[in-house]
């Protein structure tokens, strides 16, 4: 009997996902970069920055209208929930420099083209070393935004 109450009350609606994303300092030759730097996500997820040192600060740079803006406090995991569809782009405020950026796609693309037009401006204005870094996420060829490699 308990089984079929939770099947009731469950009402088969997708549970809301949880995605992780790391702030990764070194690994091999690659140095601050997120991973991964690509997540395809529904409304009611949420992503949760794993900092593992205090010369990280994941926050957002761009989401769409409607969604609050964050920041983690610096060296500070933060877990975000996916309110609104649309590209969300953020950054480390430390090591955007250095292309350590990443982006998020929940449900539809609804805001591509500000979005678009907005990820063009940062990686010519505020990047600096490895500005190709997230351009695969922009490749048409590759699907709505590109996939995660």
């Amino acid at each position: 009997a308990c089984g079929a109450t939770l099947l009731l009350l469950w009402g088969g609606a997708a549970p809301a996902e949880e995605h992780t994303v790391h702030a990764i300092a070194v690994r091999g030759f690659e140095t601050m970069f997120f991973e991964p730097d690509f997540v395809r996500a529904q409304p009611g997820d949420s992503v949760t920055f794993i900092v593992d040192d205090l010369d990280h600060q994941p926050q957002s740079v761009f989401v769409p209208t409607g969604a609050a803006d964050w920041q983690a406090e610096q060296g500070q995991s933060i877990t975000v929930e996916l309110t609104e569809e649309g590209v969300y782009i953020f950054d480390c405020a430390f090591h955007n420099v250095m292309g350590m950026a990443g982006v998020i796609l929940v449900g539809d693309p609804v805001n591509l083209v500000d979005a678009r037009a907005f990820y063009e401006r940062y990686r010519d204005e505020t990047i600096f070393i490895e500005k190709d870094r997230l351009d695969h996420v922009w490749d048409e060829e590759s699907g709505v935004l590109g996939t995660a490699r």
